[in-house]
């Protein structure tokens, strides 16, 4: 542009709006080369209603992960299949209506195990692996105690084997209604399984299930006084260094209150309960991920089990690295 351009003195470089336009262009140029920061999106609930994806086993996180072992035991009728399930997250196992055991062989199933997918969006990635059996119930309204332990034991000794992944946790499913003696009797049988070995309590967790979130207030007795007593009843009658670790939640899929015309809609509150219930299942397996059981034969023996040998000559014990009073704390 030349000096006699009427306009030179307008695009001149000490024009204010020049200045102006040249410091906004700097300005849009520095906020560009900075990195972006990720913007906090609030959680999204899921609506009782709404479909959620079957999880699937093509999941990030169970291609970076091995298996978590799972076994649960209870009587019959108070929701082992239905937990199972639930943590499954598809109908596998057959569930109970009556006080006749259905399971009548040690079933078995695996799938990626997402706690938190049917409750939040963006959740179906956290999770892990797992393989969990099914088993018949205690106290079988036909008696079949005596077919059934036997047929359990021997499933603990082949998934203890130290050529396997050992068995990370023992659930022991309860109704939250069930009474102390009915608690104690059920892990009386656990104990007898498992003689004489006592550490296998490390791997225990006690699930109390039909504690629905309708019913909190009903059932809130029950929660008080297994936390508060039984608890300690069950830590000073089998000598353990620490209560064991108590999770309450509902299986059973939760309807919306204005669905059912009794209220607003509270689908987010009964999904916080539902995440949080699963969230505390979670935590307390995954602390015991580094520490499965194993079962291994005294001076190194190979195990020798045969049809007529209720109690072999092995003891089911846990890794050498294990303390239960330093590594894990429940």
């Amino acid at each position: 542009m030349t000096p006699d351009d009427p306009f030179h003195e307008i695009e001149s470089e000490n024009d204010p709006i020049m200045i102006a336009a040249r410091l906004q262009s700097h300005r849009k140029n520095m906020s560009d080369m900075e990195p972006k920061k990720p913007q906090n999106t609030p959680i999204r609930w899921l609506h009782s209603g709404e479909h959620v994806p079957d999880p699937t086993l093509d999941s990030p996180s169970a291609a970076a992960t091995s298996e978590l072992t799972i076994i649960a035991l209870g009587k019959t009728g108070d929701g082992k299949s239905s937990l199972l399930n639930d943590m499954i997250g598809r109908q596998v196992f057959k569930q109970k209506t009556a006080v006749k055991s259905q399971t009548k062989e040690i079933q078995e199933s695996s799938g990626f195990w997402a706690p938190l997918r049917p409750y939040m969006l963006g959740k179906a990635n956290f999770g892990t692996p797992i393989r969990v059996y099914d088993t018949p119930g205690f106290g079988d309204s036909q008696l079949r105690d005596t077919e059934f332990l036997p047929i359990i034991r021997q499933k603990i000794l082949d998934l203890t084997q130290p050529t396997q992944t050992g068995l990370h946790c023992i659930l022991m499913v309860f109704k939250i209604t069930s009474s102390a003696e009915s608690i104690f009797v059920s892990l009386d049988t656990l104990n007898g399984l498992m003689s004489p070995n006592k550490e296998f309590w490390s791997n225990v967790i006690m699930v109390f299930t039909h504690a629905d979130v309708n019913s909190t207030q009903r059932y809130q007795h029950y929660k008080v006084m297994l936390k508060t007593k039984t608890s300690k009843d069950i830590q000073a009658h089998y000598g353990l260094q620490e209560e064991l670790p108590m999770i309450f939640l509902s299986t059973q899929k939760y309807i919306c209150s204005y669905i059912r015309g009794t209220g607003e809609c509270d689908c987010e509150r009964a999904n916080r309960n539902n995440a949080d219930c699963r969230r505390r299942l979670f935590e307390q397996i995954m602390k015991r991920r580094n520490h499965p059981l194993y079962w291994s034969t005294q001076h190194g023996k190979d195990i020798a089990t045969s049809e007529d040998s209720q109690a072999p000559e092995a003891n089911l014990i846990m890794p050498s690295a294990f303390s239960i009073s330093t590594d894990l704390h429940v």
